[in-house]
């Protein structure tokens, strides 16, 4: 269920100990929000345009700002909402969650965001190109690539812009 048609008061990056909303639920956040979002390091200009669709989630394993997610593959805990930072090169993107924007603990739940621009970790990365997972190089990375069925958007800058070790990207996983 969309959260659009209610009243959401905390911050996009807060964490919680227990599920207070349904595993899945999904909130957009509106362009003027999204224009003004801060780097954990303080950076203020990321340039990040138009809404963007955050979904709600348990971490599995802790998840570290900027991590691109996958569902977990655990045995007997198979949920799609249930998730940890990609650890293999090209998941296929129907695993794929989205992408944290700042730091969720092991078992804590708090929101990623699936739809929209955000900053995500990556190397070697070159504005425009396709991009899917790379978390076989480092744990919740994304690389270039162009394979059908792993790839989860567009990079929008370089690597090292807006930060470094991080590219903005257009997140597509059409949730």
């Amino acid at each position: 269920m969309a959260y659009g048609n209610r009243v959401k008061t905390d911050a996009l990056s807060t964490t919680y100990s227990t599920e207070q909303y349904p595993l899945g639920t999904k909130f957009v956040e509106s362009a003027d929000e999204v224009v003004a979002a801060v780097h954990t390091d303080g950076t203020t200009s990321l340039n990040l345009k138009g809404d963007r669709t955050w979904v709600f989630v348990q971490a599995s394993v802790a998840l570290a700002a900027y991590d691109c997610v996958v569902q977990n593959d655990v045995t007997g805990s198979m949920t799609r909402f249930l998730v940890r930072p990609t650890t293999s090169a090209g998941d296929n993107s129907l695993r794929v969650q989205g992408i944290a924007q700042h730091a969720i603990a092991i078992t804590e739940y708090g929101w990623i965001v699936c739809d929209g621009q955000a900053v995500v970790k990556a190397a070697s990365i070159t504005g425009g190109q396709f991009i899917d997972t790379d978390g076989g190089t480092a744990s919740g990375n994304v690389d270039n690539n162009t394979t059908a069925g792993t790839l989860i958007g567009i990079a929008l800058t370089s690597t090292d812009t807006p930060v470094t070790g991080m590219c903005a990207m257009d997140v597509r996983l059409g949730q």
